[in-house]
């Protein structure tokens, strides 16, 4: 059942604007970007925060070890930026960039954003003024899919009412019911001492960390808010700039990101299912999708064209007990068959592997 606003003094738009510039040294929003070659995008983004109508005044770049000019495009074009730091690391990936730019925050409400994001002028504003307003954990706004010209945008949320102020296991449960939740963090503007006191940090399971940072905050939220004002623009681009391969220990292959990714978030999400604070409905419906998209690994490392990558993850996931993950979290007949067929399948690709290395080997011996 949503929860009323508390009785406390609204902060309108036009209000945040004006307090930004009386609050003295300590920033109301914190926006935390990590940067990885954005010299393509970045000047849309930056002209994106320049107009944003004051409530922005920190923000923080993380440059995750570019090899082109990113650092130098930021100090240049984000000149007129409030509150600019500029961080930069050696490559480490997406979620430990999020957390280096956390750990510098100093303004009351956090935000994320991507290096080839845009965002509406007027989103932080209407979205820290609710959250103030409203005394909330999370106050999040819609987005837009932008296809950059390729088709029409789309909504992420289509017909997805006003929420008022309801916990953010209550959204869950509604996105869930409907089958449909992307975890995007960027969609959000968190009250940083919440943040805080869970101790809340992205997990290093790039590209797809914000799976378990968006689960964990949105159980944890007392009070959370959606409006269905499009605030945002997600880039669909049809050509990504990947970061630099990681190889796994010893060398022998490099490492792949969304199969580690999906390993991890598995394995997370059954332990966050299995606590008793959570509902028994938020706890049957976080099994369904992440059995699901666990048994969708298979495929993943089906499709790897890498043997020595192959190999290794089938070794992983009979090592790791994967399926005993998910047939203990499957919920009825469909699902048990669903994890049972993955795992014959499983089976039969590390056979293939096997004695396709055995073939190699006693031809080598020829």
């Amino acid at each position: 059942m949503a929860q009323q606003p508390p009785a406390a003094e609204s902060l309108s738009s036009s209000d945040a604007r004006s307090g930004a510039a009386g609050r003295g040294s300590r920033p109301l929003l914190s926006v935390v970007i990590p940067v990885y070659n954005g010299t393509h995008y970045l000047p849309q983004l930056i002209e994106s925060l320049l107009a944003q109508q004051g409530v922005l005044d920190e923000v923080i770049f993380v440059d995750d070890g570019s090899t082109d000019d990113s650092s130098a495009m930021i100090a240049r074009l984000g000149a007129g930026l409030a509150g600019l730091h500029v961080i930069g690391q050696k490559n480490q990936g997406q979620a430990a960039a999020r957390n280096i730019g956390m750990q510098h925050a100093t303004g009351r409400y956090l935000a994320f954003l991507d290096a080839d994001d845009m965002v509406d002028p007027d989103m932080y504003a209407t979205l820290v003024g609710l959250a103030e307003a409203e005394q909330l954990d999370i106050a999040m706004g819609n987005a837009w899919n932008f296809y950059e010209g390729r088709k029409a945008d789309t909504l992420v949320y289509r017909d997805v009412p006003d929420t008022g102020v309801i916990t953010g296991e209550a959204w869950f449960q509604q996105r869930w019911l409907s089958r449909y939740m992307p975890h995007y963090c960027w969609m959000h503007v968190y009250r940083r001492s919440f943040i805080e006191q869970h101790r809340f940090v992205f997990p290093l399971a790039d590209p797809h960390e914000d799976v378990v940072w968006v689960t964990e905050t949105l159980l944890a939220a007392r009070r959370f808010h959606f409006i269905p004002q499009a605030l945002h623009w997600y880039r669909k681009k049809m050509i990504l700039t990947p970061p630099p391969p990681v190889l796994a220990p010893g060398g022998s292959f490099r490492r792949h990101k969304v199969v580690e990714a999906s390993l991890y978030n598995a394995r997370a999400l059954s332990e966050i299912a299995g606590r008793e604070t959570l509902q028994p409905l938020t706890r049957k419906l976080m099994r369904r999708e992440f059995v699901n998209g666990g048994c969708s690994v298979v495929r993943q490392i089906r499709r790897l064209s890498d043997p020595a990558q192959r190999a290794h993850y089938l070794r992983r996931i009979r090592q790791e007990r994967f399926f005993r993950i998910l047939w203990r979290n499957a919920a009825g007949l469909s699902q048990h068959w669903r994890v049972f067929r993955y795992h014959l399948l499983a089976y039969v690709l590390a056979m293939a592997v096997y004695f396709r290395l055995m073939r190699w080997r006693f031809l080598q011996r020829a």
